[in-house]
């Protein structure tokens, strides 16, 4: 009985016989499968990627934690620094000093997120210094400054050529006093992607120290490499709970956390928007089945007064419309597989096609399509096709058990 329903199912889904219409609705139902399968694994994996860029690139240049003084500097921070890197999770810690200032070329000006670093503790929390474009960074002298891709295209100015920097100077009250001016040498320039590039420079900590009058040997804040990113939040509680100053406690939640808040809000809306382009796609197997019941009305008669049982006739017409899932889903996954693993060189040739890249690099902190293939997201979009494919067949399956033989039989 199993291989007369495989048989019949075969057989109805190739004969001629069929109206052309059935054959189209049919044949829509299957690409539509095939398309959202493939379109679904892409999507996914292009958000896979998206968020591997995110760890990798951007929050492997940015510290995890912050603990920055509230009003006072933070003053003895190599006896702090150890114990606080000495808490479970925390990778390693550096000082840092952070100020708003200018930079002036010629006639350009730009506006700068300045960030006091020392060079040797700042590489064990940050990987900026890997994304050189041009210049070294082995070391930082006290008048030389490393700057972000973007400022240095603003300011038309190369490795070697010299910028003045402007820094406020604010009365006991708060109030604006004047501008220091120090003229201070490009020695690197950096490309890590995205705002970094357009708004972080980055000078010796110690002389960032003297041009802020700042007391000596004192630091605006620690910053922490964590081993886990998303356990952010709850070490950077911890920390701020280790030390005894008034601090700001900071993570990279506060100023990068919509970035990785969107990718997964995009990978939510997309795998629901997708799945539900399956689904549709389903649904027209539920129109060709109930066509084909209609148009095989005779047939089924004729096999139920033979004595084919009614769960026979059920089994036929779902194998028969699963067939239109099965060969959809497996093109698509085939298709979007083949996608994913290409996305990347296909991106790049067809920005060198455009002459101009088709992300931003003032916006996105990458200017490439990232992916990464994860065959769990493979499995799960099959398992999801093939499930809506079987019940789609479940109704016009049912209402063809249901043919009345001696009303079929009676009309011919």
């Amino acid at each position: 009985m199993q291989s007369l329903v495989w048989q019949l199912a075969r057989r109805y889904r190739s004969t001629r016989h069929t109206s052309g219409f059935i054959r189209f609705i049919s044949a829509s139902s299957t690409l539509g499968i095939a398309l959202g399968v493939a379109i679904l694994i892409l999507a996914l994996s292009v958000m896979n990627g998206f968020e591997q860029a995110l760890k990798q690139r951007l929050l492997a240049v940015i510290p995890h934690v912050e603990l920055e003084a509230v009003s006072n500097q933070l003053d003895n921070w190599p006896e702090k620094l150890p114990v606080l890197s000495a808490v479970p999770g925390v990778v390693a810690g550096a000082p840092y000093i952070k100020a708003n200032g200018m930079l002036r070329s010629g006639n350009q000006v730009k506006a700068v997120q300045l960030r006091g670093v020392d060079l040797q503790q700042e590489r064990q929390i940050s990987d900026f210094a890997n994304y050189i474009q041009s210049g070294e960074l082995d070391v930082l002298h006290a008048e030389q400054l490393v700057l972000g891709s973007g400022i240095a295209k603003a300011l038309q100015v190369a490795v070697g050529d010299k910028v003045q920097l402007m820094l406020p100077r604010f009365t006991a009250d708060g109030r604006l006093a004047s501008y220091s001016n120090r003229l201070l040498q490009v020695s690197a320039i950096v490309a890590m992607g995205g705002q970094l590039d357009y708004s972080q420079a980055w000078i010796d900590l110690q002389a960032l120290n003297g041009f802020l009058e700042m007391p000596a040997g004192t630091v605006q804040g620690l910053a922490f490499r964590i081993d886990d990113i998303f356990a952010a939040p709850q070490l950077a509680r911890q920390l701020g709970q280790q030390t005894e100053d008034y601090v700001y406690i900071r993570n990279w939640f506060n100023s990068q956390g919509h970035v990785y808040q969107d990718i997964q809000m995009v990978r939510a809306i997309l795998y629901l928007v997708l799945s539900l382009v399956i689904a549709v796609a389903c649904f027209n197997i539920v129109a060709t089945l109930v066509m084909a019941v209609r148009e095989k009305e005779s047939d089924i008669a004729i096999l139920l007064t033979m004595g084919m049982r009614p769960v026979a006739i059920i089994r036929i017409f779902m194998l028969l419309g699963s067939l239109n899932g099965v060969v959809g889903t497996l093109f698509g996954a085939v298709s979007g597989v083949l996608l994913a693993l290409f996305i990347e060189p296909i991106f790049a040739s067809l920005t060198q096609l455009l002459g101009r890249s088709l992300l931003d690099p003032s916006i996105y902190f990458i200017d490439f399509i990232p992916s990464l293939l994860q065959w769990q997201d493979v499995l799960v979009t099959v398992l999801l096709a093939l499930g809506l494919s079987i019940l789609s067949t479940l109704y016009p399956a049912y209402r063809a058990s249901k043919v009345d033989p001696a009303r079929v039989l009676g009309q011919r």
